[in-house]
């Protein structure tokens, strides 16, 4: 399935065949594929729209200077209304595509009526990230590190030996900034969605009446689990948290035998 928004043309794979409609996005460096195992659990009752982000799988071609704000996630779920045929719809985000889906939820607050997170990225969102996305000399230093990435390397090393990141992050960051096109990827997709940002007031107001199951791993040496239920609380205070017994990767088959419990 194909929805157009703007100049964009977006991949959309169905998984499921339940009545409720839940839009899903995925992680950084993923693809819809990781959703299977969990589409599996909730096949009964939930139909998975799972579109791939920017420069992912099957929607490598979005156009490099794709922004997603306000206006583009508007958009992006007024298409998905009108072809589902669907008056009210759910989110799902995993990762960076936490981020995305909280912003989705507020932008469209009368349509979404549940939210699932599935260790969200952006709740806070990291120091780093809005130096690197939003400053004029953090985007000049972002950009030429996709060809340079030497001091950006060093950086992480004296940060890992001095404990300012765990080693697992380190080490998770290391590995994406191996390769040329590892390092393109990951600034055209920060940049590009560096406008989902949470907003504190619309979230409250949505999560009055809205629905919020976010799923945390004790062991996650990328998201931080403790200062993302602290934020939780600060911007949907009505969540639903479940912490499994798991790492980052919560779409693993394993970890969704897990979720079985509470799903």
């Amino acid at each position: 399935m194909k929805i157009k928004v703007g100049k964009n043309e977006w991949n959309i794979t169905v998984l499921g065949n339940g009545e409720n409609l839940l839009v899903a996005f995925h992680g950084y460096g993923q693809n819809h594929v990781v959703f299977e195992h969990l589409s599996e659990l909730m096949h009964q009752t939930h139909s998975i729209w799972c579109i791939d982000l920017a420069y992912h799988g099957a929607n490598q071609t979005i156009s490099s200077d794709f922004l997603f704000d306000d206006e583009y996630a508007k958009e992006l779920i007024h298409q998905v209304l009108l072809i589902s045929g669907k008056s009210q719809i759910g989110l799902m985000g995993y990762s960076i595509g936490g981020r995305i889906a909280i912003s989705a939820v507020q932008v469209f607050p009368n349509c979404v009526t549940e939210l699932f997170l599935l260790a969200p990225d952006g709740l806070p969102v990291s120091k780093a990230y809005n130096f690197l996305t939003h400053t004029v000399i953090g985007n000049f230093l972002f950009k030429s590190f996709v060809n340079h990435a030497g001091f950006a390397v060093f950086l992480i090393k004296i940060g890992k030996a001095a404990k300012i990141f765990s080693s697992k992050l380190a080490d998770y960051y290391l590995f994406e900034i191996a390769t040329h096109d590892k390092r393109k990827q990951l600034h055209d997709t920060w940049m590009a969605y560096k406008k989902a940002i949470p907003n504190k007031q619309q979230l409250l107001n949505w999560n009055k009446k809205g629905d919020v199951t976010c799923v945390l791993g004790k062991h996650d040496g990328i998201i931080p689990v403790q200062k993302t239920q602290k934020y939780l609380k600060k911007f949907l205070p009505n969540s639903r948290v479940i912490i499994l017994e798991a790492g980052h990767n919560l779409l693993s088959e394993k970890a969704v035998k897990r979720l079985s419990d509470y799903f």
